[in-house]
């Protein structure tokens, strides 16, 4: 039995991203340690959210949280920029992260357009008012009864 996020594919390429990226930052060490957990957060938060936004029954709420995921792959691309320029990952494991994060990105915005097109319509609800009455000259007396007002 699986829960709903888990049929997602956005779910499990995130779920890959997370593993891959925890075995890439085992390498990181010294200096490289601020960004190797960072970079452990944001994978690991890009797969919560993705979670945590279908577990949401409205649709902003949802979107939200698929926005928010989104924010942290793109957060792990930066990372990853960051980690190739400075020599710390080579071309081809940046690459190979990027390649997860742009499927990732795509799925989710995708997702959130989707969302954004399941919008109820909007819909006039008629207030009625339990203590109002037909006629203005009605009241009720302190007993509860309907009477009717003199009126000059």
């Amino acid at each position: 039995m699986k829960l709903d996020h888990e049929k997602l594919d956005v779910y499990c390429v995130a779920l890959d991203f997370a593993v891959w990226a925890y075995t890439v930052c085992r390498s990181l060490k010294g200096l490289d340690r601020p960004m190797r957990d960072q970079l452990i957060q944001a994978s690991q938060s890009n797969a919560q959210n993705i979670a945590e936004g279908c577990g949401k029954i409205s649709a902003a709420d949802r979107g939200r949280f698929l926005q928010i995921a989104g924010g942290s792959a793109r957060e792990c691309g930066a990372i990853l920029d960051i980690l190739g320029r400075c020599d710390v990952l080579d071309r081809e494991t940046v690459l190979k992260g990027k390649n997860f994060l742009v499927r990732i990105v795509a799925m989710l915005t995708r997702m959130i357009e989707y969302g954004n097109l399941l919008r109820e319509g909007e819909v006039e609800y008629e207030h009625v008012n339990e203590n109002e009455h037909v006629n203005e000259n009605e009241h009720e007396d302190q007993s509860g009864q309907l009477t009717q007002r003199e009126t000059l």
